[in-house]
Formats: C-alpha cells, structure tokens, sequence
C-alpha cells in the first residue's frame, strides 16, 4: 500500500491552522472512503478508518476495540481512571455516576439558570456592537454552567475559568497552602477535595454535594473516583458546547440565509444543532486499541493497534447521509456519530444540546445582522476536538 505524508493527506492533527486548510481535510475524507477505507500510516503506525460503518464499529463494539491502555491517552493523568478510559466491567460503575448528573431529564432542570447564565453573557457585549465568540460567549458560558451545576463557590469563578481554558492557575485554594511547582491536575484535585470535605459537612443543592454522598449498587466511591469525575465534568461538559457554539456562529456567518431562517423559526433549532453537529463537528475522531487481531473494512488489524475512527469522515459518508457536503438544517434522519456510540456515548452531549438550544437562539434574537470582522484570518486547531481559536463579529 503507498505511502501517503501528511501533506499529501492534507491534515496535521494538533497543528494550528487556517480554516480553509482544516476544510479541505473533507476532500481527502471523500478520497479515502473511496479508496483506502481502513488505511494503515507506516510513519505513526496509526490505523485510520473512514466510512460510517466502520467508524460506528469501532466505537460501538468495546470488546474488539477497548478505551483503555491508550499509549498518550487513556494513560494521560487527566484521562486515567475516567468513564472515558475504561471498558466494562468497570465501567458500569462509573457510568451509573455519570448518569446520575447527565441524564437528560437532570439537565433539563437546569434550564432556567442555564439561560441566565447566557443572557448575563449576552448582556456583556450587546452594548459593543462586536465580540469575540471565543472568548465572549462560547467558552466562558458553558465553563459558568458547569460551575453552577457542581457548586463551585463564585468567588472561585476565576481559577475554575482559568482551569477551564488550559491555564495554569498558581492561586491557592486556601491562604497559606503551597502550590507552586504542582500540575493543573494537581492544583484541581486539591480543589475538589476541599469542596467534597465542605459539603460533607454542609451539604446544598448541587451536584458536588451529591457526589460527596454518593454510592453506586451500595458501595462507597473512592475520594479518587469522585474528584477525577469532577474534573472529567470540567472537561467534557464545556469543551464539546464551547466548539458547538463556535462553529454554529460560524457556519450561520457563512450562511446568512440560514441564520434568519432560524431566528423567524427558532423551533428549527434542535434540528439545525444536529447538522451543525454533523457538518462541522467539536470532535473529529475518536482514539480505540484493538484487543485482538480484528477484520475491519476488508483489513486485518493486528492486536494492540491503535485506531483512529474519523467521526468527522462518518459523518460526510453518502452511503448514511444523502449529499452530505451540503448544509441542511432539516435534515432527517441524521444520525451522527460526532458524539460516538454505545456506551462511550459522549457524557456532555445531553448538556451540550441543552446549553446550544438555549444560547443559540437568544443570540440570533438579541443580536441582529451578524457577520465576521472582514479579513479576519480564522484559525483552527483540529486534532480530537476542532478549536477555533478566535472569531470575531460585528452585530447591531
């Protein structure tokens, strides 16, 4: 089989980049589904896998295709010991934690104050006339949800924020305590012990409070198994929202049409968040290791391969989606696969829908005649998730 360089597959993962760059990585989606299906990288020694049905395989059937022992991933000290990173039967149990604060009828009650939080956001830039989606709206709000939704003190807003975005946050959690020279993780995990402990103690009506009781089938779960899910909740609940509101401002400035469609009908938004989901999804590919030697799109993958299943690809597959590069709001069905499937169905998507139905129309409504700042350059980091890294608009 050639050889294909990274250049000649017109993608660098983890490379920051134009976004015109990043798109054209769905001509070479269409080539591969084409032609090499399942294609093994000689230089990386990754298997890649292009069409609907094998991706959705791949994260569907864990016992040939596991989540756990990923060299650089599922070994990450972030990572390690998650519900993302392990397979039954271990992962029933962190699973039924999981649920506990994700399933959609929890999320839901979170409605009113979710829409609080992004009118607070809305109330912060509408007198400008122009904002940074970014770093306005679509990261700061939903890191603000999931503040809310644990309990975090709002005096400690701004190191959760910091947290949030990546940065390295040297501010004690309590006068007096040293933190100098320790890891982010380190820095957090201190953090949620200290708020487990008060709860305990004075317990209120939020998740972490919850969390610091709780038990699955009677047993007790570990001080490490409670604060490592609260960092996973940081993680996974405002990553995949911060990128869908991202791209959906985006593709609503490349198609203005569709963009006034949905603000005279906002009942087409969950419809509209679905597409938007699968046309230009947060997360591009998702990471499995292979158990034991495996056919897989007429290849045989040897045990212990590490397999890239592009969701991204699955998702402009013809075979499930009829003319798949076009962007159509009422699409139907439309079964993605931007948030996986089986039981690594993606923790945040319930809140992420919520979160984007709730901001998104509040936004075409309060902010009229949206377009980007001309000549602006656009870039984007694609890799697991796909990062735009600033985008700014100008509105009335």
């Amino acid at each position: 089989m050639q050889k294909q360089s990274e250049g000649e597959r017109g993608f660098s993962p983890f490379q920051l980049q134009p976004i015109e760059q990043t798109l054209q990585t769905f001509q070479w989606f269409s080539k591969m589904r084409a032609e090499q299906p399942v294609y093994h990288d000689p230089a990386s020694n990754l298997w890649h896998v292009f069409r609907y049905e094998d991706v959705n395989q791949v994260v569907t059937d864990y016992s040939h295709f596991s989540s756990e022992s990923i060299p650089g991933f599922s070994e990450n000290s972030f990572l390690n010991g998650t519900v993302v990173a392990k397979d039954p039967p271990d992962h029933r149990k962190l699973r039924n934690l999981v649920n506990q604060a994700f399933t959609p009828r929890a999320v839901n009650h979170l409605s009113d104050s979710v829409t609080a939080i992004a009118q607070q956001f809305l109330d912060n830039v509408r007198s400008a006339g122009k904002m940074d989606v970014v770093s306005d709206i679509a990261f700061p709000f939903p890191a603000k949800v999931i503040a809310a939704l644990l309990g975090v003190p709002d005096e400690d807003w701004d190191i959760f924020r910091r947290w949030a975005s990546g940065e390295r946050a040297e501010e004690p959690r309590k006068p007096g305590e040293v933190v100098q020279g320790r890891t982010m993780e380190e820095h957090m995990y201190t953090f949620f012990v200290h708020l487990l402990e008060e709860r305990r103690k004075s317990p209120r009506e939020d998740l972490i409070s919850s969390l610091s009781v709780a038990e699955i089938d009677g047993e007790r779960l570990s001080e490490r198994e409670l604060v490592s899910f609260c960092i996973l909740l940081l993680a996974a609940g405002q990553e995949t929202t911060k990128n869908l509101i991202a791209n959906a401002v985006y593709l609503f400035t490349e198609y203005p049409d569709v963009a006034e469609r949905l603000r005279l009908q906002p009942e087409l938004m969950p419809k509209a968040i679905e597409e938007i989901l699968r046309f230009l999804p947060p997360v591009w590919f998702t990471i499995r290791r292979t158990t034991s030697e495996v056919e897989l799109g007429g290849q045989t993958l040897p045990a212990n391969a590490i397999v890239m299943a592009w969701n991204s690809s699955a998702n402009r597959d013809p075979e499930q989606f009829p003319n798949p590069d076009h962007f159509d709001i009422e699409r139907e069905p439309n079964r993605h696969l931007t948030f996986g499937h089986g039981i690594h169905f993606c923790i945040g998507a319930p809140l992420a829908r919520l979160e984007a139905k709730i901001v998104l129309p509040m936004l075409l409504d309060q902010l009229k005649d949206i377009k980007r700042v001309p000549d602006f350059p656009i870039n984007v980091r694609a890799g697991i998730v796909y990062v735009i890294q600033s985008l700014p608009i100008t509105f009335l």
